[in-house]
């Protein structure tokens, strides 16, 4: 890879556009004549449905249509989700309950759709709803875990006791691996027991789910326009549940305002409205309400942890036992399994060395909206229930919480290093991040900072979390260079959502081929022209995208440099590359690299070579394993409980960086998302009625600016072996060291005798109830 390839600071070719307003988001780019969709969606968390009258909508003013289950039976819809196929234990299969596109003799959670009503615009469509008449007949929901475990209700009858997979990590035929970690635990001095919740939230994304629908009956072709995080997946899940042939669907994405994993999922919304621009003969166009965005979008999180760590006398980690429990919602969707198996077996032990772990899950249906990926998606619960034991083993030991973690953490000797789950880090000097992290936070200087907060009538902590996650997800990427009207064209599947893909891309293929950034344009969100990537999930862009670019123009410039030579007449005189050039040197016979482009084309044409410089390349990788060190102070009001982060420090290890200001912003967002999930953000429900009770923002806290600090980022990088370009991901750092990072803070500052069982979020209610407790 070339050296230009890492970028320091540069600016964001997206920004422009986007900050004058020029954005393309799926609401503004609706077609001509659309009508409108709005959705009957039910009030209960459990219930069958008796009847559903629609009468009365039918014959309201601007109605077009109005549908249920029934009028879709011709489509012989498939289920709008299900799980991959992914072993347990003995070998099962997950259980996943067939979930439709409309509801017709079972709802599963609120909000679940049950009609769609079609008109001439939506003020006559949200009304239309509304005289949708349906009768249900209630049944007991399973709201929590506590609920789902019990089996007192049993949701769905194929998954007895609510359980829908059950998994344990390593596989362990012979029964050595647990043989061994009793051992560790037989013969440790002391073992340290955690309970640690991480609590459901919601992704609240910018811009709402929103699609337009259309269907051309000469080509038999369905069109659908929506906000994705890869049109590729979008479009393999609608044609599974459609049970169509691929082509026959084209997916259109363009500017997509936050996704963080839960638009990658498709939704029971995006079929049926193919469905009614088919039957209408009309493009058919539903944005989300926020309202409906709490009761539909992918919930996330919403997982127990019980956790031992054994430990020497001296605090050396001997053993680690991590046994979860996760609420999935209602149904399954496709990567909810791996989010408490291989996520977060992927990070165990993080960045420390313990000889033997053990990882088990078991994933339970309940009467809420489905779980899918949410920034992390299982690396964050990962790290944070490893950072919540080291400190209750640091307090129980009497240890600093920075010195237990200095004396496990892996030496970069070790590396490449094999963890007791299977992964292997390639890469990494957590040494060498830890103390950096400690010293930009002036973790000695800590105890005078203290002091001063004591003397304002402030309680002054500080905490510090380690992480480490495993980046990647699908370890395989196309990429495909055209030349196109003087331009050199990427395509590439991820789409995205304000990571600035974009730029880093750009900026790549400029940088490989010698060529101006300008020279360069960027595609991305049309199924049926650009290449069909995995999606923009799992931090993955840019070791894959960037090694599938890497690869691709490197074969653009072995088959330019030959056609080169040709159109050189060079004989046996070397040609040389530079800035975009070929030439013969002392000669003064040189050639452009878009030159040469058109002279393949043509060459092509005449049959005097079988490929022109068009390239399409697919990269392999291994996983990366970004990693790194937060370090955290708060203060909290003794008298009102009230919590103000007051320093930060970020350090990571994200291999190379492609452009240094888009990885900043990755963590600092990140960041921000954990503050948001430490202090505020919970997706509650009633635990009798299975109503959601954080249904907008008036009940749901979302971190503002005055809640987070100004962030100290810091860079740690060892370039990753396992792909092209030695990226690590860096979209879920930020995130993945803060929940934890944040709570041990706020934990030393409440330096309580006992054991604390603090539970996300740490509200000011439950802040001070822990103080009094204390």
């Amino acid at each position: 890879m070339s050296d230009r390839s890492i970028r320091k600071w540069a600016g964001r070719y997206e920004d422009g556009p986007l900050l004058r307003g020029e954005g393309q988001y799926t609401d503004d780019v609706r077609a001509e004549k659309a009508v409108i969709a709005a959705f009957v969606r039910s009030p209960h968390a459990h219930a069958k449905i008796k009847s559903i009258d629609t009468a009365a909508a039918k014959a309201a003013e601007g109605v077009l249509a109005v549908y249920t289950a029934k009028d879709f039976e011709e489509f012989g819809f498939g289920t709008v989700s299900g799980s991959i196929p992914f072993p347990g234990k003995n070998g099962a299969m997950p259980v996943s309950p067939f979930r439709p596109v409309l509801a017709h003799d079972i709802v599963g959670h609120a909000g679940e759709p049950v009609a769609m009503v079609v008109a001439k615009s939506e003020a006559a469509a949200l009304d239309a709803a509304d005289m949708v008449v349906v009768d249900y007949d209630t049944l007991p929901a399973v709201v929590t875990l506590e609920q789902a475990m019990s089996g007192n209700t049993q949701i769905w009858p194929q998954a007895k006791g609510n359980v829908a997979h059950e998994w344990a990590t390593p596989p362990d035929p012979d029964g050595a691996k647990q043989k061994a970690l009793d051992e560790a635990f037989k013969s440790a001095a002391h073992v340290v027991k955690v309970d640690v919740v991480n609590q459901r939230i919601c992704a609240v994304s910018m811009e709402p789910r929103a699609a337009t629908a259309t269907f051309d009956p000469k080509s038999d072709q369905y069109t659908l326009w929506t906000g994705t995080q890869g049109v590729a997946g979008i479009r393999a899940q609608v044609a599974m549940t459609m049970k169509i042939d691929m082509p026959k669907l084209r997916v259109l994405t363009k500017d997509v305002g936050g996704g963080f994993g839960m638009k990658a999922s498709t939704y029971p919304e995006y079929p049926a409205l193919l469905a009614a621009a088919k039957k209408l003969g009309k493009p058919v166009h539903w944005t989300s309400t926020r309202a409906e965005s709490f009761l539909t979008d992918n919930h996330a999180r919403d997982s127990i942890w019980h956790v031992e760590l054994a430990l020497s006398p001296r605090g050396k980690f001997l053993g680690l036992r991590v046994k979860g429990e996760m609420n999935a919602g209602a149904y399954l969707t496709g990567v909810a399994v791996l989010i408490p198996t291989l996520h977060i077996s992927g990070c165990m032990p993080t960045v420390y060395d313990i000889p033997q772990v053990m990882v088990e899950s078991a994933i339970y249906f309940s009467n809420t909206v489905p779980v899918g990926a949410y920034r992390g998606a299982g690396r964050p619960e990962a790290n944070y229930l490893m950072e919540r034991v080291i400190d209750a083993a640091a307090r129980e030991l009497n240890i600093d919480q920075a010195e237990l973690r200095r004396r496990n953490l892996i030496k970069p000797e070790k590396m490449p290093y094999q963890s007791a789950t299977g992964p292997k880090y390639d890469s990494g000097d957590f040494p060498s991040a830890f103390e950096k992290a400690l010293e930009a936070a002036d973790y000695k200087g800590f105890a005078a900072r203290k002091k001063d907060s004591k003397a304002r009538g402030k309680l002054r902590g500080i905490g510090v979390g380690c992480y480490l996650e495993i980046s990647g997800g699908h370890y395989e990427e196309p990429a495909r260079i055209t030349f196109e009207n003087g331009k050199c064209v990427i395509s590439m599947g991820p789409a995205p959502q304000g990571q600035g893909h974009i730029t880093v891309f750009k900026q790549l293929v400029a940088d490989q081929l010698g060529i101006s950034d300008d020279d360069v344009d960027v595609t991305f969100g049309d199924s049926a022209r650009d290449v069909p990537g995995f999606g923009a999930v799992a931090s993955r862009s840019a070791m894959l995208v960037g090694s599938a670019v890497v690869q691709t123009a490197d074969k653009v410039l072995v088959k330019a440099k030959g056609v080169a030579k040709t159109v050189l007449q060079a004989g046996d005189a070397e040609v040389t590359y530079k800035s975009g050039v070929f030439e013969i040197a002392k000669t003064g016979r040189r050639v452009t690299l878009f030159e040469v482009a058109e002279h393949a084309r043509e060459m092509k044409k005449q049959g005097a070579i079988e490929e022109n410089l068009d390239t399409n390349e697919i990269a392999h990788t291994g996983p990366s394993f970004p990693n790194g060190c937060h370090v955290a102070e708060v203060e909290l009001d003794p008298d009102t409980g009230e919590v103000d982060i007051v320093r930060y420090t970020a350090l990571s290890d994200c291999g190379v960086m492609l452009n240094q200001t888009i990885v900043e912003g990755q963590i600092e967002g990140g960041v921000v998302q954990g503050i948001g999930q430490a202090i505020g953000e919970f997706t509650r429900y009633d635990t009798t009625s299975g109503q959601l009770l954080a249904g907008s923002f008036m009940d749901y806290m979302m971190p503002r600016a005055d809640s987070v600090p100004s962030l100290t980022v810091l860079h740690n990088p060892t370039r990753c072996t396992t792909n092209l370009v030695g990226a690590k991901g860096v979209g879920e750092a930020g995130t993945t060291g803060a929940t934890a990072t944040i709570v041990n803070a706020i934990e030393n500052a409440i330096s309580a005798a006992k054991p604390l069982p603090l539970v996300m979020p740490l509200t000011p209610q439950v802040v001070w109830k822990a103080l009094q407790d204390a």
